[in-house]
């Protein structure tokens, strides 16, 4: 590993894992990097149960925590600069983290306080997630508009999984630029169209272009429609495969999610745009024989997350 290690997106569904586990124990610089839809995730259900069961891996690498900004927020980090990753990490709710292992044991304890505060942490985070949700889905075409932009024959190359011709490849960018065109303009904070090819590197653009491979593999599948509940919860995989286009990859169980994030850097990097190296090029292997040498196994479903 490098001196600096290695910065991930960890999904929801990897908190508990002993993927991440062996990953922070690799090295004291090896970073999680937390969107807030998974610190709001970790809350889900019987808070003070929750909590405990998500946290049972990160509660022992307190200092190698990352907390990233809001989406809001992240859409108004300029792109022109270096450090697009640092700027997209909320600095106070990081630093806050550090202080989250104490209060979960304090709370396993039998510690009211604490269990009061992770409850009302909890209404919140209940709250504050059913709001976001609600808007998650503002921008989004039906797959219908989607097909719309298509011949009928390009369609069914797609379904095919055939090369994409140029005239094809150039309606599926087009779509991207028109579509981030149209989150600027919605986005409260008046932002400021970047210059040239510093619009690969923002926020908005990487995320209609992620939303765009999305809707481009609904396609694939051959959907015609999507339940609200399965779209807004597809709507936090972009997001979250969005942002880990910043850092050096995604860990989650969800291969839809990974593979968002896969082809989006992918196409990113072929455009030009800085996308750091993922950690699956070189590590994996690496992590893997960590785990077996450890004698790691995923087994967070067994284990009591009051008798950590």
């Amino acid at each position: 590993m490098s001196a600096r290690g290695m910065r991930i997106v960890i999904d929801s569904n990897r908190m508990q894992s002993d993927e991440l586990r062996a990953f922070l124990s690799m090295s004291p610089n090896n970073k999680a990097v937390l969107t807030d839809y998974a610190a709001m995730e970790a809350f889900q259900g019987d808070t003070l149960i929750s909590i405990q069961a998500s946290w049972s891996v990160l509660r022992y690498y307190p200092k190698q925590i990352l907390a990233l900004k809001g989406t809001r927020a992240a859409a108004k980090v300029d792109p022109c600069s270096a450090g697009i990753a640092d700027r997209l990490v909320e600095k106070s709710e990081t630093k806050a983290i550090s202080d989250f292992s104490r209060v979960l044991d304090n709370a396993a304890k039998g510690d009211i306080i604490a269990q009061r505060q992770l409850l009302q942490r909890g209404k919140w985070a209940n709250d504050h997630m059913a709001a976001m949700l609600a808007k998650a889905e503002d921008m989004h075409l039906s797959i219908a508009e989607f097909c719309a932009v298509f011949t009928e024959v390009e369609l069914q190359r797609l379904r095919r999984k055939e090369p994409w011709k140029a005239e094809t490849a150039a309606k599926f960018f087009d779509l991207v630029a028109h579509l981030t065109e149209i989150s600027f303009a919605a986005h409260p904070d008046k932002l400021r169209w970047p210059k040239g090819r510093h619009l690969l590197n923002h926020f908005l653009y990487r995320h209609t272009l992620a939303y765009c491979v999305y809707m481009t593999r609904l396609v694939i599948k051959g959907a015609v429609t999507r339940k609200a509940s399965l779209a807004r919860n597809d709507a936090v995989d972009v997001i979250f495969a969005t942002l880990a286009t910043y850092f050096n990859g995604f860990m989650s169980a969800d291969s839809q999610a990974a593979t968002i994030h896969h082809i989006t850097s992918f196409l990113l990097s072929e455009a030009g745009a800085r996308v750091p190296e993922d950690y699956m090029e070189r590590y994996a292997v690496e992590i893997e024989n960590h785990m077996e040498a450890d004698g790691m196994e995923d087994r967070a479903d067994l284990v009591s997350p009051f008798s950590l």
